[in-house]
């Protein structure tokens, strides 16, 4: 019996998502459009297995262990200089606690990029497990929005971390992992990155890669890797033991087959030579958005951007985060309220709005069409009706379908 038959509520709230996706713009930097291939990977009858890569605790998991070992070879393969991969962990949050887990002991010291200054949550947030089973410290960036490796410096010889962690939410700057790694081993640290964002261009050469700087490097994979929802984490091969150990039993139970199977096919996709140009795509619109919007009389964070993403500083605008991302949906365009640097706003309300290119980009978009979304988001923040800007974001919209 098919869904609509067996339970016609499940597939309404189904079909009223896929119609609203199919009519609004998706400008939030950590969503995408996950591939059919990706998709279908879902409906196969692969079901889980607690293992340590060794011991299976199920039977019949042959073909689940083939998956993972699928996943993990292309994962690697994807990234040069990589040497170990665990791929069964499901979402970048528990990928973190399990690198963490792995090489450090509770109280240990963690160095990171602040909240506000495009940091994570699992980064060090004072009510997130990384906040309250260690002890964190937090590097910044400029006035200007920027990384200043020499305060990353001081400020680590100063707090003497076990762990630097490289990497954010929400950064239009790329990171310098050489410069990162140099200041670990000054202080004795080790180097852990979180490239959960920008993964994509990292595999497509627009962005520095972590390795071989980084210890252990975490990255989920539905953002400009365009996979389905999930995480996996790699490590210098002495840790291998202990970061597995960590991933099951330490932090999770299992993942399911058809979840690895969705992972091995996303890593293939991204082999592929088609994935360079998209993430080609993806950091041109950026540049394009950024400029639009610049030459609206908006500033960014940073004065553009590196990435895929970039923050809107609304401040002198009388705006804030919150109230700018309710504007934008009543026209049909998606984007996220966002903390900017020194932000006087708490996090629910933030004085930032943060844009990305990844989804627009995998709908086949470009610098036209940023042209336009940019125009738009100038009407609806300036206080334009919304209905008239929302028939023309669907018009789009439909001209440029989820594939």
């Amino acid at each position: 019996m098919s869904l609509k038959e067996s339970d016609p509520a499940a597939f309404g709230l189904m079909e009223r998502e896929i119609a609203f996706r199919a009519d609004a713009i998706d400008l939030v930097p950590s969503d995408n459009h996950p591939s059919s291939a990706v998709r279908e990977t879902a409906h196969y009858p692969l079901f889980y297995s607690e293992n340590d890569g060794r011991n299976y605790y199920y039977p019949a998991c042959e073909t689940v262990a083939a998956a993972e070992r699928l996943a993990a070879d292309r994962a690697l393969a994807c990234f040069p200089g990589s040497e170990h991969v665990n791929v069964k962990p499901t979402d970048g949050t528990r990928a973190n606690e399990a690198v963490y887990r792995a090489v450090l002991k509770e109280g240990d010291r963690i160095l990171s990029l602040g909240l506000s200054e495009g940091g994570h949550l699992s980064h060090g947030l004072k009510w997130n497990y990384s906040g309250q089973l260690y002890e964190i410290a937090h590097y910044g960036v400029t006035p200007e929005g920027r990384l200043d490796m020499d305060s990353v410096r001081s400020i680590a010889r100063e707090f003497q971390p076990h762990m630097i962690v490289a990497g954010g939410s929400s950064c239009p700057f790329a990171f310098d992992f050489a410069a990162f790694g140099e200041i670990a081993k000054d202080v004795g640290a080790l180097l852990h990155a979180d490239i959960s964002h920008f993964a994509g261009l990292v595999v497509s050469g627009h962005l520095p890669s972590p390795f071989p700087h980084a210890d252990t490097v975490m990255t989920t994979l539905q953002k400009t890797l365009r996979g389905s929802k999930g995480a996996v984490a790699f490590c210098k091969a002495p840790l291998a033991k202990a970061l597995n150990r960590a991933v099951f039993p330490g932090v999770m139970a299992h993942a399911t087959g058809a979840q690895l199977l969705a992972k091995a096919v996303c890593f293939g996709e991204a082999s592929q030579p088609g994935f360079r140009e998209l993430m080609g795509a993806v950091h041109q619109n950026a540049q394009c958005l950024a400029t639009a919007v610049m030459d609206r009389g908006y500033d960014l964070v940073t004065g553009g951007t590196e990435t895929h993403l970039m923050v809107v500083d609304l401040r002198g605008k009388g705006l804030t985060g919150k109230r700018a991302e309710a504007l934008l949906q009543a026209g049909g365009l998606l984007a996220n309220k966002q903390l900017v640097p020194q932000d006087p706003e708490k996090p629910t309300i933030c004085s930032g709005l943060r844009l990305g290119t990844p989804c627009v980009a995998t709908r086949g978009m470009g610098e036209p069409e940023m042209e336009r979304i940019a125009g738009w988001i100038d009407d609806l923040l300036q206080g334009g009706e919304p209905e008239p800007v929302r028939a023309k974001v669907a018009e789009l919209a439909r001209a440029f379908p989820v594939p």
